[in-house]
Parts: C-alpha cells; structure tokens; sequence
C-alpha cells in the first residue's frame, strides 16, 4: 500500500516514514500543501494529513482529496486536542483523528485497523459479483457465465435461471415457481416452457447440468 504523509515537521514525516517503511508500505512525504497535491499525481492508496500546514488549511487540503477521491482513507494528524476539532474532522469524514504527540505504535495500529476494513470492503465486493458452483462461474455484472474457466453463451433468461439455482442450492422450485421469477408475473404460458429450458441449460453446462435435479411430481433443484 501506497501512503501520502502530509506533515510540516521534519523530525515527524522521517519517523512516520521510518515505521511504515520496516512494515514493507511505499512512502510519500509532503511537508506542505502545495507538495501534498504535486505527490496526489503518485496515486496514493491512503493518506496522514496534518491539519497545520503552512501554506493551505488542512481541511481545504482534504475537502479537496476527497472531492478527487470519496473513498480514500484519510488519517488527520494534529497537535489540536479540543474535542471540537476532533469532532470536525470526523464530521468532515475522516477515517481516523490522531494527537500529536503520538506513539509510533499507535499510529501503526490504526492504520493496520483501516487497511483490514479497505481488505474486507475489497472482498465483499468481489465475492459480491461472483456466484459459483462446483466448476460454474457466474460474473453477475458482466452477465457472463464459466464452466471449468470456460465462458459459455447463456439467454438473458437462461442466466437468470441458473443464477437463481445458484443463489439457493438445494431449494426445490416448482415449474409455477421458476415461471413467477423468471418470466415474471404478467407471464401467460404453459410450465413446458420451463422444462424447455431447463433440458437447454443442462446441455449447455455439460456434465454440470447433470447437477440440475428433476423432482417428479414438484420440480427443479440444483443439487450442489
């Protein structure tokens, strides 16, 4: 992870530099404003801004990261103490709202805090696009569906259907089921239309498709 520092104190941006540095993070270090948006070109992943600056308030400075930047975690280091400057950056959107002066450890630890929920965030979203089963692989952003790693043509209807198998391995839904939500409720039509494409979807997932159950009597379930 990249990190801006934004600090007017020579002895505070080497010792932030020096513990982040033993921690394998890439530096970047500003001592004033005007520096801090020449070292934003470096497209930092994470910022230390000192609110005290010598040329530009630092709360300008960050309005102005977060104009360019709504998701980037921002730390405000400060020698200000008074609860209402701690609660205006907060209020700004501050990740975090650090003392000075400050344990190296401390600042360490926060860091490490907002790393791990930028992590999970990442996860979460990904894991979020991505549905699987077995070897089957749906992208549900793109609309585009994998079996064993390779992409496989579906219908706008056809990707709904495994989709929804996917979303409830095991559930058993009758042919009047899978009509409401795939067709919709407007759909007139006979429940053959299901097993239509059903028969469709299993020779398109190959041996996968074998997984796609027959419950005589009731309907379909995807047995995963």
């Amino acid at each position: 992870m990249k990190v801006l520092v934004i600090d007017d104190e020579f002895s505070i941006l080497n010792l932030i530099r020096l513990t982040l540095e033993l921690e394998k993070y890439e530096v970047c270090l500003a001592s004033s404003g005007k520096e801090a948006l020449e070292s934003w070109k470096e497209n930092p992943e994470m910022i230390l801004l000192d609110l005290m600056l010598p040329d530009i308030d630092g709360y300008q400075l960050f309005r102005t990261f977060r104009e360019q930047n709504p998701y980037i975690p921002i730390i405000m280091l400060t020698a200000k103490s008074q609860l209402t400057d701690k609660l205006l950056g907060l209020q700004l959107g501050a990740d975090d709202y650090i003392v000075k002066p400050f344990h190296s450890t401390e600042l360490l630890l926060r860091i490490k805090s907002i790393e791990r929920r930028l992590q999970a965030r990442t996860l979460n979203e990904t894991t979020g696009n991505l549905l699987q089963a077995g070897t089957i692989t749906l992208h549900i952003a793109e609309r585009k569906a994998f079996v064993d790693g390779k992409e496989i043509s579906l219908t706008f209807r056809e990707f709904n259907l495994l989709k929804l198998f996917i979303q409830n391995k095991q559930r058993v839904f009758t042919r009047d089921d899978l009509l409401t939500k795939i067709w919709g409720f407007d759909y007139i039509g006979h429940t053959r239309a299901v097993d239509i494409m059903i028969q469709r979807l299993r020779k398109k997932l190959g041996d996968d498709g074998n997984d796609i159950k027959t419950i005589y009597g009731v309907g379909y379930k995807l047995d995963k």
